[in-house]
């Protein structure tokens, strides 16, 4: 079996996924799809919950962490 490990986004940098699994390890929440995990903050947990399912990028800025829907299922 093969474990994937979470990334953690530096400042600027970008990740997209298929929101399958979120999950929370030692303080931080692990957004899971497929082979690709993010390392985030908890405070995430909230918004991202509501696009399970649904393909998402979320960028980490030098403040925050932005986030939008690629793919809207109904």
């Amino acid at each position: 079996m093969t474990i994937f490990e979470a990334k953690r986004l530096s400042p600027w940098e970008e990740g997209a996924l298929t929101l399958i699994n979120l999950t929370e390890d030692d303080g931080y929440l692990i957004a899971s799809g497929g082979k690709f995990r993010l390392c985030l903050p908890l405070l995430l947990k909230d918004d991202l919950a509501k696009c399970l399912g649904q393909t998402i990028s979320i960028l980490r800025t030098d403040t925050d962490y932005r986030m939008r829907i690629l793919n809207q299922q109904s």
